[in-house]
């Protein structure tokens, strides 16, 4: 039986092939760049609760995505943000499309969402000019147990 992990990896993981053509690094990011790693936030966190057994709840990721910095004037930096905010355009039309990922037959996916309408730049190595850009998203659900 999978996991909501398990799910979760593989409904995002064709993205990942098609942006940076690595694979989903799962709660580890190794910080080499043109890497994407999936972070688990939270699962199975009740939203709304309507009777013993089911209700709303929500599962919590981000998305790390790992690129070559630099500290020149040069475009690398704005192409960077602009592949990892890319990424969040394609969560929010995944959610319009009604795309989701399938959580089993006890749960009804509502929706999947970006948390923010940009990526922030989570860290900067300078030494090794690389930086990360994190995106935090969640799937909210009905669930019946």
């Amino acid at each position: 039986m999978s996991t909501k992990h398990d799910i979760m990896k593989a409904y995002l993981e064709p993205q990942v092939l098609a942006v940076v053509g690595n694979v989903l690094n799962f709660n580890v990011s190794t910080g080499t760049p043109d890497t994407i790693a999936f972070i688990t936030q939270y699962a199975n966190k009740y939203v709304k609760r309507y009777t013993r057994n089911a209700g709303v709840k929500e599962y919590g990721f981000a998305i790390l995505i790992t690129k070559s910095f630099s500290i020149n004037t040069d475009d690398l930096n704005l192409l960077a943000m602009n592949m990892a905010q890319a990424f969040g355009d394609w969560i929010d039309a995944q959610n319009k499309a009604k795309i989701f990922p399938d959580f089993g037959t006890n749960c009804q996916v509502r929706k999947i969402e970006s948390l923010q309408n940009m990526p922030n730049l989570a860290d900067v190595d300078l030494d090794a000019c690389i930086a990360k850009y994190m995106l935090q998203c969640k799937v909210t659900y009905y669930e019946e147990e």
